[in-house]
Parts: C-alpha cells; sequence; structure tokens
C-alpha cells in the first residue's frame, strides 16, 4: 500500500510540473550546432528525489552524426574519443560520488558490421563505438551525474528507461553525447548500482543461455520447443524479477 502511495504521489508531482511548466520540455534542433541555450532538463532545477528522476524527459536532437563518415577515420578518432570521455566521466565521477564502469571501444569488426547492416554503410551514424557508464549508489548521486554530464557535454539524446524501463524490467538513463574536444558522439549509460550488479551478473548469464537456445532453433531452421520457450520465459521472468526487488529498494528509500 505504501508503494502505491508512493507512484501517487510521483505521477501528481509530475503532473503539475507538467501543468506549471511546459517551457522545460526539450525543443529538437540541429544535434550540428552545440546546445547553446540552457538545457531544459537540467538537474539543478529538479529535486534529487524520485520525482525528479522521472521528470528528465526523453529527448532526441535532429540528424545525429559522426563528424567523419569514412569508417577507418571515425573509428581512428573514436579512439581518441574514448580517452577523453574517460578523462570527463571519471571527473564526472568524483564530483558526483558515482563511479565508472567501462569495456572500451566496440570492437572493428563489430562496428564494421554494425554500420553494414544497421546503417546502409553509412559510417556516420554509428553512435556507440565509444561508450562508457556512470554507477551511482543512490538517485540523488545520479542526479548529481546527469547535471555534470548537462554541463560538460553536448546531450543529443535522452532515454528515461526509470519511467519506460526494458521489457526485462531493467532501467537506466541512456544518453548520446557530443563530446567538447573530438566532437565523437557517445553512448553514457547512468546506472543504480542494484541495476548495474544483476545486468553484469545474473541477468547477463540469463541472456546468454537465452541466446544458445535461440542459435540452437536457428541452427536447425525450426520453430522453437515447448521445452525452449518454457525455458526462455523462466530466464526472463527471473530477470524480470531480480529487476523488481533491485526497484523495490529505491521506491522505499
Amino acid at each position: 500500500m505504501n508503494k502505491l502511495f508512493q507512484t501517487l504521489f510521483v505521477l501528481l508531482v509530475m503532473s503539475s510540473q507538467g501543468n506549471a511548466s511546459p517551457a522545460k520540455q526539450h525543443q529538437r534542433v540541429d544535434a550540428g550546432k552545440f546546445l547553446a541555450f540552457s538545457q531544459p532538463n537540467s538537474s539543478n532545477t529538479q529535486p534529487r528525489n524520485l520525482a525528479g528522476l522521472f521528470s528528465i524527459t526523453e529527448y532526441h536532437a535532429l540528424n545525429i552524426k559522426q563528424p567523419h563518415n569514412d569508417f577507418n577515420q571515425l573509428y581512428q578518432k573514436a579512439l581518441s574519443g574514448q580517452t577523453e570521455l574517460e578523462t570527463v566521466t571519471h571527473k564526472i565521477a568524483q564530483q558526483s560520488n558515482t563511479y565508472t564502469h567501462t569495456s572500451g571501444v566496440k570492437s572493428k569488426q563489430r562496428a564494421r558490421d554494425k554500420v553494414a547492416v544497421k546503417y546502409t554503410g553509412n559510417s556516420d551514424k554509428i553512435t556507440d563505438i565509444t561508450r562508457t557508464s556512470i554507477v551511482a549508489k543512490n538517485i540523488p548521486a545520479l542526479m548529481d551525474a546527469f547535471e555534470l554530464l548537462e554541463k560538460n557535454t553536448q546531450i543529443l539524446r535522452i532515454k528515461n528507461r526509470f519511467v519506460t524501463p526494458n521489457p526485462s524490467g531493467y532501467r537506466d538513463l541512456s544518453l548520446l553525447v557530443r563530446l567538447p574536444e573530438s566532437g565523437i558522439v557517445a553512448e553514457v549509460q547512468l546506472h543504480l548500482e542494484a541495476f548495474s550488479v544483476i545486468k553484469n551478473g545474473k541477468e547477463h548469464d540469463n541472456y546468454e543461455l537465452i541466446q544458445q537456445i535461440q542459435r540452437l532453433q536457428l541452427s536447425e531452421n525450426r520453430g522453437l520447443s515447448d521445452i525452449e520457450q518454457a525455458s526462455i520465459d523462466k530466464l526472463r521472468k527471473e530477470s524480470q524479477g531480480l529487476y523488481q526487488q533491485a526497484w523495490d529498494q529505491y521506491l522505499s528509500a
């Protein structure tokens, strides 16, 4: 019952904010131009709590492109962009009491394959060669990190998956930012720690098991058997349960 009242309170706060200040919604702009205006989602005008997190609006700039369309040139630039990104986010982590988690740049072959398959050879459209994550122990720290990203990079896209989680129940802030020195577009994910632990642990194991089942099915050119489908459903339900338990920690904090 307490969770129901919390949810109703958050929705009421969001509704009143939306009615009182519609000008805070992002305007669509040309991504080739740096955002010269004060970014409407700036966290210094929002509470560092669940209501503030829910009030971060989704945003997508127009025509998001990398500074180079030649793949080899872009990938080389992305390597230096990764260093710049890690430097920026490390400083943000120090200032916001968070920490970073990075797997480095996407491999050259995976990036090349994605450009060929998803973007029909347009190298300037791939946006996740350079990437990293910022992990926060609580919502106030995550909001601080988001505000510092707004101040130190150009925000091009915001997906607020705390408001609209993935089917698995996973939640985060997924951002695309343009780095100020290299001009590279990079992916930054802002996680809450409990979600990060699950994503990189049990949920990752479940994902790999599901992939194994699906690869076998495809290799044999057939549909999923009842046993295989039941196994996939069980693994997905387990992941959903883990993420819900994680989310409940923050709802009751």
